[in-house]
């Protein structure tokens, strides 16, 4: 049993907090909407809760008694009424019970949502897999379409047959296969050349070869060459005649008329004249010695050397030429050659001429490399006839090596995009298995938890039984099916038919109601709803009768009364019911509490009486074992009494104090008849006073066909919040003075002066 509660730093209560310390086996508690009850109720709810589900808000709240392993919190507020009756989604009118039943519909219609959301997934998945195998089976068509399309490049090499490959798969496998070992680039122009050559010329082996020995012999002989054409040679200049010659510059012009001096009987070619004397012919003679005469004749004889070796040289060339001339290579050398070798001949015939000028030859040195590859060539033609076979199968293998080449990148990208297809058709796999099995589970938990679900029906036989006894011939509850093993019930009224009744929504007082009834069958534990491990029951019962019409709420006093029943006239403070440990009711209904705490009936007598008054916005709370409260109007007496007596008066409070005094005054006239001429009471009172306004506020509460000033006015708010309490006060003290002096005096214990 709660020993003891403690309510600190929530709603209206503040930091300092409220003990209640007199908590009996039943516990009253009688105060005004918004002075704190349902905050008790709250924090005691709270307390049954999981750790993860409880609220915050009560963590400087304690309690001293409960001990949740060994106690059930049975708790009737709105938030059962929600919890518990289940109205349907679909069908206006149709409802199911208990709290535990919801949960599971709750639990079940999840799984059951969460099924189709699975389900959508997978064949999201599904549809992406395939669109992946189609994707990746459209790309492999395409590779091997592009691959095969590399045929085209060779198809003028129309006497050569690319074997194994007469489909697109078997081409494509070729070219893998050959992806796979070291690759050389090779050009479309080599594999050109190579075909023409094996295939499409006449190849035959090449006897002649460019001769290297004649080649070496010209160099050498160039070599000779350069050096005498490069120097100056001139005659004897010791001879006198010799600087006559050098001045004159005559060298050539003397040795050219020398050479007809034999023809001319020693006159001179030019002059004519006998003037050659034996003495000027010994002169030149010295002058053209035999050096001079050697050197000129080496130059003869390296002209000739020259001539008959270069002629032998292009002799060589042309035999070539005529049986082997790719790209008209030989013709060029040959042209380029005969070119070179004339005119190295004319330079070296001008340098016998003109001795004493230095003269220049182009050397075949700079063509050496063009000679190479015309050797190199002629030795490869000689090869490839040697090795025909073998080079057509080889240009074949190139020709494999030049697609592959050229496949490679496509290949490679269509490697690494399957590698991506693997992963996400394997990821793909995984999800699909894994929401298959969540699938499975969902539908293995959805019936497991058609298992756990609580039959209502004895409950629902016994609410019957209670609306037939109590004289409701209205309605009774009906079981209409069954969903999820869950039965769905409505209000079946007399002379009607499933059609007509079943769609009609219930009423928030019948909503009440059925739900109090089906909570009084979980307090009184016969209908075995709910098995609870043998723990004892603390009810909390909050303002059980709102919406009820005055028959209900006799039948839910009575029903309480049955809880409360004590257990013998000798153990008067033990319930009759061995299940139930404590009750807490709290109301703001006067009647309810009056009738639900009569103690004329044999109910328990451990009980307490808790008043719960807020002011000043916090809530106050006081306690006894006889009830303090009388009825509603003496009660609004004493609450303004109370607030004028013993709190200093501030305007946060106007509010509480017009709302009570207006009610008295309504209640007042009402009983002494004053009715509908209520506005008599301010017959005399002068419209111009700063007061009339507030006292036309009071009066007007009271005629519900009043033009003047109401409470619900904004004009009225900010009127009233904006006056000093006094003022308020002495307006209802003015009011009384005229409409009913002496009730005023007895009431608030005070006099009224003429």
């Amino acid at each position: 049993m709660i020993n003891s509660l403690t309510l600190k730093n929530i709603t209206s209560y503040d930091n300092h907090g409220v003990v209640i310390n007199e908590l009996k086996r039943i516990n009253f508690f009688f105060g005004f909407n918004g002075s704190g009850k349902s905050t008790i109720a709250k924090y005691l709810n709270d307390l049954s809760l999981d750790d993860n589900l409880r609220n915050s808000d009560f963590q400087q709240c304690s309690q001293v008694g409960y001990i949740k392993n060994n106690q059930q919190m049975l708790v009737f507020n709105e938030v059962f009424t929600e919890n518990n009756f289940h109205r349907s989604d679909v069908l206006r009118g149709v409802f199911s019970l208990n709290e535990t039943n919801e949960a599971i519909d709750r639990l079940i219609k999840d799984k059951e949502i969460s099924n189709v959301s699975l389900q959508n997934y997978l064949d999201k998945k599904k549809a992406l897999k395939l669109d992946l195998a189609k994707n990746k089976s459209d790309k492999q068509n395409s590779l091997l379409q592009y691959c095969w399309s590399k045929r085209s490049t060779f198809s003028s090499f129309s006497k050569i047959t690319l074997s194994n490959s007469g489909s697109k798969p078997n081409h494509f496998q070729q070219i893998r296969n050959i992806l796979n070992q070291d690759l050389t680039n090779i050009s479309i122009e080599e594999l050109k050349n190579d075909y023409d050559a094996l295939f499409e010329e006449e190849i035959f082996e090449i006897t002649s070869k460019i001769d290297v020995k004649l080649y070496r012999q010209i160099r050498q002989l160039e070599n000779n060459l350069y050096k005498i054409l490069y120097e100056v040679i001139i005659g004897n200049e010791d001879v006198d005649i010799a600087q006559l010659i050098k001045d004159i510059g005559a060298k050539n012009w003397v040795e050219t008329g020398i050479k007809f001096l034999d023809k001319t009987n020693n006159v001179c070619p030019f002059c004519q004249e006998s003037t050659i004397t034996v003495n000027l012919l010994e002169q030149f003679n010295q002058y053209f010695d035999e050096t001079y005469k050697g050197k000129i004749e080496l130059l003869k004889n390296f002209k000739s050397e020259y001539e008959m070796l270069t002629s032998s040289f292009l002799s060589n060339i042309l035999e070539i030429q005529n049986i082997h001339n790719p790209n008209n290579s030989l013709s060029a050398m040959f042209i380029l050659l005969q070119n070179i070798f004339n005119q190295n001949i004319k330079i070296i015939a001008e340098k016998i001429e003109v001795s004493n000028e230095r003269k220049s030859i182009t050397t075949i040195s700079s063509l050496k490399g063009d000679l190479s590859l015309i050797i190199k060539s002629i030795n490869k033609n000689n090869k490839n006839f040697n090795d025909l076979d073998l080079n057509r199968k080889k240009l074949i293998s190139n020709i494999w090596l030049y697609m592959a080449n050229d496949c490679r990148i496509a290949i490679e990208k269509n490697d690494a995009r399957n590698t991506k297809y693997i992963k996400l058709e394997s990821l793909a796999n995984e999800i699909i298995e894994h929401k298959l099995l969540e699938i499975y589970n969902n539908k293995v938990d959805i019936e497991n938890l058609r298992g756990q679900t609580v039959n209502t029906k004895d409950a629902v036989d016994s609410i019957n039984v209670i609306l037939q006894n109590a004289g409701f011939q209205g309605f009774e509850i009906a079981e209409k099916e069954s969903v999820n093993n869950i039965s769905q019930y409505f209000l079946k009224r007399p002379n009607s038919n499933l059609n007509s009744s079943i769609f009609k929504s219930l009423s928030e007082g019948e909503k009440n109601f059925i739900s109090f009834l089906y909570f009084y069958q979980l307090c009184i534990g016969t209908d075995n709803l709910q098995y609870n491990g043998g723990k004892k029951k603390i009810i909390v019962i909050d303002d059980p009768v709102s919406s009820l019409d005055n028959q209900a709420l006799f039948v839910v006093s009575s029903l309480i009364h049955n809880i409360m029943l004590r257990k013998s006239n000798t153990e008067k403070k033990d319930f009759l019911n061995d299940h139930i440990e404590q009750i807490f009711i709290l109301t703001h209904n006067l009647y309810f509490y009056k009738e639900v705490s009569f103690n004329k009936r044999p109910l328990c007598t451990d009980y307490f009486h808790f008043t719960i008054t807020k002011i000043n916005n916090i809530t106050q709370l006081k306690g006894s074992y006889n009830k303090s409260i009388n009825d509603d109007y003496s009660l609004l007496w004493k609450t303004i009494k109370e607030i004028k007596t013993t709190l200093p008066l501030n305007a946060s409070l106007n509010i509480v104090i017009a709302n009570s005094m207006r009610r008295i005054i309504e209640s007042y006239v009402n009983f002494i008849g004053y009715g509908n001429d209520s506005w008599a009471a301010l017959t005399d009172l002068n419209q111009g006073e700063s007061t009339y306004f507030i006292k036309s506020a009071f009066i007007s509460i009271i005629n519900d066909e009043s033009h003047k000033t109401t409470a619900l006015d904004g004009i009225y708010y900010q009127k009233i919040i904006n006056e000093q309490p006094d003022i308020l006060y002495n307006v209802f003290k003015d009011i009384f003075k005229t409409i009913g002096k002496d009730h005023y005096e007895m009431m608030m214990d005070e006099i009224i002066e003429q």
